[in-house]
């Protein structure tokens, strides 16, 4: 069986501390179904676990991300190829969409001042935890707008934006910064704008959510494929 044959096209959100233990994982009282725990087994184990399903409805709690390193480190790299197009941007079946680039300009013509006219700078660095490293490709939002920017390979930013922009023009924001559901929690940071022309530089440290690195819902087996016909 190929390490590709399954997918969790859509991730489950209810909560594995929730569930009561059973022997392979544990039971899930909202959908009512037993949960298997993947984090605990070799490749091998898995592959014979679902051989022996037979393409039965399976659900499993599994890893998503190379973050939480399991037990074998051959399943790690497995199993990331296996569940590569899961979507695991949102912890449900709805990804998050990156970030806008904000407006460096006046959205509606209207009279301004030099210094509404100008740009101010956020820039800033987003890192894993308190001493962890940059985290590449977190959106970081402009309040509840889908204005913002993406983290680059070493966790930076930058926004630049008009002064005469209605978010700037309040003289403080608040980033809603967002990595990975299945390994940060999301964090918001109030920003108080300066009227000077200096950039604002922050540091967002982003905590780790319970069980980091897991992806948990039902698994899809693709049909394999049959021989051609020879006559």
């Amino acid at each position: 069986m190929a390490p590709s044959s399954f997918s969790i096209p859509q991730p489950c959100a209810q909560p594995w501390a929730a569930m009561s233990p059973t022997a392979a994982g544990r039971f899930c009282a909202t959908c009512a179904t037993e949960v298997v725990d993947f984090t605990i087994l070799s490749e091998a184990e898995i592959l014979a676990f679902l051989a022996r399903q037979g393409g039965r409805p399976l659900c499993a709690n599994t890893y998503a991300t190379p973050v939480a390193a399991p037990p074998v480190v051959g399943w790690r790299r497995w199993a990331l190829a296996g569940l590569a197009l899961l979507g695991w941007q949102s912890a449900t079946s709805c990804a998050t969409q990156p970030p806008q680039q904000p407006p460096t300009t006046a959205a509606a013509p209207m009279p301004a001042t030099a210094e509404q006219q100008q740009s101010m700078v956020i820039r800033g660095v987003v890192l894993d935890g308190k001493n962890g490293p940059g985290v590449a490709g977190a959106f970081v939002f402009i309040n509840d707008t889908q204005y913002g920017a993406t983290t680059d390979e070493n966790g930076r930013f930058e926004l630049v934006l008009a002064r005469s922009w209605e978010p700037v023009r309040a003289g403080a924001l608040t980033l809603r910064v967002q990595g990975s559901p299945f390994v940060f929690k999301t964090q918001e940071v109030p920003v108080k704008l300066p009227t000077a022309n200096a950039p604002v530089e922050l540091v967002v440290r982003l905590e780790s959510v319970e069980g980091r690195g897991k992806i948990m819902g039902k698994i899809r087996q693709p049909e394999p494929p049959v021989a051609p016909p020879k006559g």
